[in-house]
């Protein structure tokens, strides 16, 4: 038999899997009995032109031209306005829950009995001691970063978020029916100790701002 070679040139931009052969027996035991079968399976060569390649390509192309994207509208200064006075209720609700949270740690503190163990007893007196989560200095100074975040780095907001712990504190009176404890007015008196602070700071920093402009423009 004569061995012929042929050439062939396949322009394809694909291959998948060469054409394998595969045998496969299996012997099975049944009554004493061997039985085996045998299979065989036979993958083939496939492609897949580039011309069809490319033609995916042009239509995935034009589809993406069709495709428009719209630009979210901007929103109004009223939208703006009631966006800020949102989180600026949502502040003063905060702030009057931490302190309805401290005022709670307090009564344990100083209660013991069929509803507070005494470890329930001393674990509130750690938490409202120097240092602990409901002290004064901690209570505060988690309002006053509070502030300073809802700012966003503006020093004007500042007399805004000023009120809004004032409310914060009147709204607190009213659900405890009246006067605080002493442990939340010295917690106030820390909070706007710090926002008296941050003017100063903030008054000092556009001091330099404006004394580096003024050396600036003389040189």
């Amino acid at each position: 038999m004569n061995n012929v070679n042929m050439n062939v040139t396949v322009n394809a931009s694909v291959y998948a899997s060469s054409t394998v052969a595969q045998h496969q027996s299996t012997t099975v035991k049944e009554a004493g009995k061997e039985t085996t079968t045998s299979s065989t399976q036979i993958k083939q060569d496939t492609f897949v032109s580039s011309a069809s390649i490319s033609a995916s390509k042009n239509n995935a192309t034009e589809e993406n031209k069709n495709v428009t994207y719209e630009k979210p509208n901007k929103l109004s200064a009223q939208q703006l306005q009631a966006l800020s006075d949102q989180r600026v209720a949502s502040f003063k609700n905060m702030v009057q829950t931490m302190l309805g949270k401290q005022v709670k740690t307090l009564n344990k503190s100083l209660f013991e009995g069929i509803s507070i163990s005494a470890a329930d007893k001393q674990a509130a007196i750690d938490a409202i001691s120097p240092g602990g989560a409901w002290s004064p200095e901690n209570v505060a100074g988690n309002i006053l970063n509070m502030a300073k975040a809802l700012s966003g780095g503006d020093v004007s907001k500042l007399e805004t978020l000023k009120n809004a712990v004032i409310k914060g504190f009147q709204a607190a009176e009213k659900e405890w029916g009246g006067k605080l404890p002493s442990i939340t007015d010295e917690t106030y008196d820390l909070i706007m100790k710090g926002f008296d602070e941050w003017a100063n700071e903030a008054k000092e920093a556009n001091g330099t701002d404006s004394s580096v402009k003024t050396e600036n423009v003389e040189a």
